[in-house]
């Protein structure tokens, strides 16, 4: 159980902001500012003031502490980033995709990340011609029980990203279709049949 102060403070927005580019090496250069500020004088050709402490006695504990102050800044960083709870994918699937001749000389893969929130479904498949006007592709899931699952639709296939609010060893079959929509009057959006693309699914 977190303490109630750190609670507050990863509430607090300001906690979460970025340093400012290029902190890190300002913070070096005025260490290494100090250090030749702090180096000793020639013996010689400097006079010697009775009484006054060589520089370099508070030097060492300047460096030490402006070397601390880094080291727990950045570690800083690092635990409230490790805190904020971000999602860590596990259970990762690919599989290259088989044309049905639907629409021909395409072809494609994805990758498949299981995260707590679903599945996510990376998707690269160039070749499919773009669609527009209302056509567009589909993704879709078929799981072990016979249902079909929407995934999400798209005009073209590159660099796609789609999501399963389901369990990945749940799913048997990935397919991609031609979908145009239905229209105010139309029965309702569904699945076409029209496959595209397809692959098994086996975790």
């Amino acid at each position: 159980m977190l303490d109630a102060d750190i609670v507050a403070l990863l509430a607090e927005a300001s906690t979460w902001v970025e340093p400012p580019s290029g902190l890190s090496d300002r913070v070096v250069a005025a260490v290494r500012s100090e250090a030749t500020l702090g180096a000793d004088p020639d013996p010689v050709s400097s006079p010697v003031l009775l009484g006054a402490a060589p520089r370099r006695t508070w030097f060492r504990p300047a460096l030490v502490g402006a070397a601390a102050a880094i080291t727990f800044l950045f570690g800083g960083i690092i635990v409230l980033s490790a805190l904020s709870g971000a999602e860590v994918g596990t259970d990762a699937f690919s599989a290259e995709l088989t044309s049905t001749g639907l629409v021909p000389d395409v072809g494609g893969s994805i990758d498949v990340t299981s995260f707590d929130s679903g599945l996510r479904i990376d998707l690269e498949a160039p070749g499919l011609p773009r669609r527009d006007d209302g056509k567009f592709y589909e993704g879709w899931v078929r799981t072990a029980d016979g249902d079909l699952l929407s995934v999400g639709t798209f005009h073209e296939g590159s660099n796609v990203t789609l999501w399963a609010g389901v369990e990945l060893d749940r799913i048997e079959l990935f397919t991609i279709t031609l979908e145009e929509a239905a229209g105010g009057k139309g029965p309702g959006q569904g699945y076409s049949g029209e496959i595209v693309l397809r692959t098994a699914i086996r975790p």
